[in-house]
């Protein structure tokens, strides 16, 4: 039962804390709420974190996408990225699909709190980039606010960031793009929730 506790402490202790809501800016500073070079998210910008082997919502992931959407209904000219990553345990298709989860979870959330799913843009990157032994923190969707094109933040993510799919909706459709390949329309949707 001691061995338990310690390590139920332990894992506590190791869990990430939250990252506090960097959305709460009244303007976007010129420059900054980009993606500028693609090779890194500028501000405002926030990592959700996840459990383990989870897409489901902790309460702080909540506040911090709210806090997201409050911003981004202040600012209609901005698009919100969100980047999903899972750790590597598993393998690799496996991690795909639940970083996958993971951001579709996030966009869901957005879009029930007002959010246009047109202004949304889904990175997957599944466990490229993850250490070699998992670790809490490769376990989250990034979000970042870019005033850029969609057709500027996939390509940025495909060649410098190295992103596996992403997806976006354009004009009442779903497109998705893998590495490699061009972008497939799907079917037609609603943009609007």
């Amino acid at each position: 039962m001691k061995t338990l506790l310690a390590l139920c402490i332990v894992a506590a202790a190791a869990a990430p804390a939250a990252a506090g809501p960097d959305f709460s800016t009244r303007d976007p500073r010129p420059g900054r709420a980009a993606l500028s070079d693609g090779t890194r998210a500028l501000a405002p910008q926030d990592d959700v974190v996840f459990d383990y082997d989870s897409s489901a919502l902790l309460e702080s992931g909540q506040a911090q996408i709210d806090t997201a959407a409050r911003w981004l209904r202040r600012h209609p000219g901005m698009r919100v990225v969100l980047e999903a990553y899972a750790d590597s345990a598993g393998d690799a298709q496996y991690n795909h699909d639940l970083a996958t989860r993971r951001a579709q979870t996030v966009r869901d959330h957005l879009v029930y709190r007002g959010v246009r799913a047109d202004r949304i843009v889904l990175v997957i990157f599944g466990e490229t980039g993850a250490r070699p032994d998992p670790e809490p923190l490769d376990r989250r969707v990034v979000l970042y606010a870019s005033a850029m094109p969609v057709a500027a933040i996939v390509r940025a993510s495909f060649e410098r960031k190295h992103a596996l799919t992403a997806a976006w909706i354009q004009n009442r459709s779903l497109y998705m793009q893998s590495r490699g390949r061009p972008a497939e329309a799907g079917r037609a949707i609603s943009a609007q929730r």
